[in-house]
């Protein structure tokens, strides 16, 4: 796993916990693609309008969100993040908290590739590990 492509993934859940969307923005390639693979809207997401939709609909979703970044896997290309997500309903302020899984695709010094999956297993088999 490369030293730059980790110090990216950790730099965007430090940007996505401060708030902070230009520096996410900054981060993706301008063809970024988001695949949410069922776990909030299953929507498409591309260019970087597409991530700043995503984001806004994950906002609109849950109040007071954090990730944790609990692990990171490497998978030859792509990086797997198993990610511990807080917030709570904006209406209900119900809390979340819940693990989640991404797979990062970091060219160039750009996230190419975001994918969001409810489980690392899930990721892990995206991204080839398993079967």
């Amino acid at each position: 796993m490369s030293r730059e492509s980790v110090a990216i993934v950790r730099a965007l859940y430090e940007a996505f916990n401060r708030g902070d969307t230009d520096a996410i923005v900054e981060l993706a390639d301008p063809d970024v693609v988001v695949e949410d693979q069922g776990v909030i809207d299953g929507a498409l997401y591309e260019g970087r309008e597409g991530v700043l939709r995503f984001l806004a609909f994950q906002a609109d979703a849950f109040d007071a969100q954090s990730a944790e970044l609990e692990e990171l896997v490497e998978t030859g290309g792509e990086i797997v993040a198993v990610i511990r997500l807080r917030g709570e309903g904006p209406l209900t302020g119900i809390p979340l908290d819940g693990r989640f899984s991404h797979v990062w695709e970091i060219v160039g010094g750009l996230v190419r590739r975001l994918r969001v999956y409810q489980t690392k297993h899930d990721a892990l088999e995206a991204a080839g590990l398993r079967k």
